[in-house]
């Protein structure tokens, strides 16, 4: 190997001319070349593997403490810093030695100092595409070095936390349902065939028509955290009750108007006795005391088609009901009996003086059904949407109409697993109570879970109550003081709320009205007759956290910026396998000045091992005096 002599010399310029030659060195290959590089890369990758794993592993979890009061989003911080200073490091050594590739053909030295910018940062990376010649590798060298400082801020934006919810162990959520009704004390009996509601019924129907936005009738449910979720089945049903459901039908258009001669009405009444009648006889006159009119009965008349889905329901009642009124909705009102409305076929044919209200009519029916819900509790507040409606019909089959109601719910969820008519004899569970329902003909074995059940006595109770006290009155005007609009209905002062209303309003008073009965059913929270236990679907209680949500798109920059960098030093490598004489001197500067131009008598092909402790040795000061040189003052015998 060759060394400088080992007499001192001094103030000798660096520039020398001549050296002395010493036996050449077998040189490492390529391999070992990029070692040191090629174990920071690895532990680049190890931490961009840690940077997925760690937050891969939290996501969705509720945000667990850190040792040392370090958050997760600084932990991640820190190895995206860490994987982008290891990163830089090869790609700062590759870019160096990109610089000492080019000068392979004849250019400038001043290349050399372009590729050591570029090494060093992101604004001598951007000179590097117009300061040397273009070349595919060095562009992609320099964009890495461009694009490496958002490492850190896409490593930390793929870890975000959001609020959630997490289950509460040991907290129990439950909502009132009823399999049966009657409860054991929701009636009470005068005589062997006739049964009575009673009164929280009787208040809870009253209270539908009354108070239809009323939170007395609501259900309540049990939820500990003010948060719960309940099981669903493949439907989205989370529970079903016995229940009452409603359907309405526009019978306005059966209306039928006849204008009498002039006459004294009641209460001192002049002028045009007009009758409005529907084909039940229920009938109302256009005079002062006559307004509204509800009555029970069968809607054979008010059925377009027999077959049709509502004349289907009208057969499986409680009560039919049929409302005829008079409504100023949709009128330009100044007062009672001054009013624009618009103008009908029946309006038509009136006296000019009675055009100040309009006629309508709407039948509705009130028949037992099981009522199928989504449910869950959010923020305390209870929200509940009707999944589906099915009728609960009589045995047709033996036309028992005289018998207790009993449906089956299909798909039935059963600890977990879903049943229906085909496998309910596989439900098999040791402790379960079963029930035999005849369906189209057709007897079924099926779990009591599944089963609900409306007995003949309560609904007779109920058909009674509401076709005795609740309706079939007509309510008349209040003419002696206070508003029109305060009807007089005698005892059934729970009816004036559906007077002037539309079809939409009847139909929905009616829903309401249905609603109310189904949550008292619900309240009873009965699952069949002489079962004590109560009746209630259950649930998981849960409460608001902090959890860590994991976007895998965020660390595709850094993990894409990885593989750039792997394949640029591979290419490094084959390089060095494809061309060995060229050395591998990285950014290293020592090779200018053992290799220099102003070297006459240069050395065979050194490596920057060997180079690294030659300089070692050679002592150099900077001398200002005249010109500034770097002159040479010592060579020592051994590495410094």
């Amino acid at each position: 190997m060759e060394s400088f002599s080992s007499q001192p010399r001094k103030n000798n310029n660096i520039t020398i001319t001549s050296k002395d030659v010493f036996t050449q060195k077998p040189k490492h290959g390529p391999i070992r070349s990029w070692l040191w590089e090629t174990l920071s890369l690895l532990f680049a990758l190890g931490l961009l593997i840690a940077t997925i794993v760690i937050p891969a592993q939290n996501n969705n979890q509720v945000l667990k403490p850190w040792p040392y009061d370090i958050s997760l989003n600084t932990l991640i911080a820190i190895l995206s810093t860490f994987m982008r200073a290891s990163m830089l490091l090869v790609v700062a050594e590759l870019v160096g030695q990109m610089g000492w590739n080019a000068l392979q053909k004849p250019r400038p030295i001043s290349d050399l100092h372009h590729f050591d910018n570029a090494s060093r940062g992101i604004m001598g990376a951007i000179k590097l595409f117009w300061s040397v010649p273009p070349r595919f590798v060095s562009i992609v060298a320099a964009l890495v070095i461009i694009v490496s400082p958002a490492i850190t801020p896409f490593a930390q934006q793929a870890v975000r936390t959001v609020p959630c919810s997490r289950t509460v162990e040991g907290a129990q959520a439950s909502l009132p349902i009823s399999h049966y009704v009657p409860a054991t004390d929701s009636t009470f009996r005068l005589s062997a065939a006739n049964t009575q509601l009673s009164g929280d019924m009787r208040v809870a129907m009253m209270n539908g028509l009354v108070n239809p936005t009323g939170k007395d009738i609501d259900i309540t449910a049990t939820c500990p955290t003010g948060n719960c979720t309940f099981p669903s089945n493949s439907q989205g049903v989370t529970h079903s009750s016995i229940a009452m459901c409603s359907a309405c039908i526009d019978t306005t258009e059966l209306i039928n108007l006849k204008v009498g001669d002039k006459g004294n009405g009641g209460n001192g009444f002049v002028g045009d006795v007009c009758n409005f009648s529907l084909p039940n006889g229920q009938w109302i006159q256009s005079v002062s005391n006559s307004q509204i009119m509800v009555m029970s009965g069968d809607l054979d008349w008010a059925l377009e088609t027999p077959d049709s889905k509502f004349a289907q329901l009208t057969k499986v009642a409680i009560s039919n009901l049929t409302t005829l009124s008079f409504t100023q909705s949709g009128c330009n009102v100044t007062d009672e009996r001054h009013a624009t409305c618009p103008e009908d076929r029946l309006s038509s044919k009136l006296p000019k003086a009675m055009h100040f209200q309009n006629a309508i009519a709407a039948s509705c029916t009130l028949y037992p059904c099981i009522k199928k819900y989504n449910g869950k509790v959010e923020q305390g507040t209870l929200i509940e949407k009707v999944v589906n409606e099915q009728p609960v019909d009589y045995n047709r089959a033996t036309n028992d109409v005289a018998g207790d109601r009993k449906g089956v719910q299909t798909p039935c969820l059963i600890n977990g697993k879903e049943y229906n008519l085909a496998n309910f004899s596989r439900s098999n569970e040791p402790t379960a109570k079963e029930s035999l329902v005849t369906i189209d003909g057709t007897n079924y074995t099926v779990p009591i879970e599944c089963v609900y059940t409306l007995t003949f006595g309560y609904r007779q109770a109920l058909s009674s109550f509401m076709e005795k006290t609740l309706f079939n009155t007509l309510c008349t005007a209040n003419i002696y003081s206070g508003s029109k609009g305060q009807l007089d209905c005698g005892d059934q002062w729970w009816l004036p709320p559906l007077y002037n209303s539309t079809f939409d309003g009847l139909n929905a008073a009616f829903g309401v009205f249905s609603t109310a009965i189904t949550n008292n059913f619900r309240k009873q929270r009965t699952k069949g007759k002489d079962i004590k236990e109560v009746d209630k679907v259950l649930g998981q209680a849960t409460e608001m956290a902090i959890c860590t949500v994991f976007d895998w798109r965020w660390v595709l920059l850094p993990a894409g910026l990885m593989a750039i960098t792997l394949v640029l030093l591979i290419v490094a490598v084959v390089q060095g396998f494809t061309n060995p004489r060229m050395p591998v001197w990285k950014t290293s500067i020592l090779p200018l000045l053992f290799y220099g131009p102003n070297v006459v008598e240069r050395t065979q092909e050194t490596g920057l091992d060997d180079l690294q402790k030659e300089a070692g040795r050679i002592v150099v000061r900077i001398d200002h005096d005249d010109v500034v040189r770097v002159n040479q003052v010592d060579t020592r015998g051994t590495e410094s």
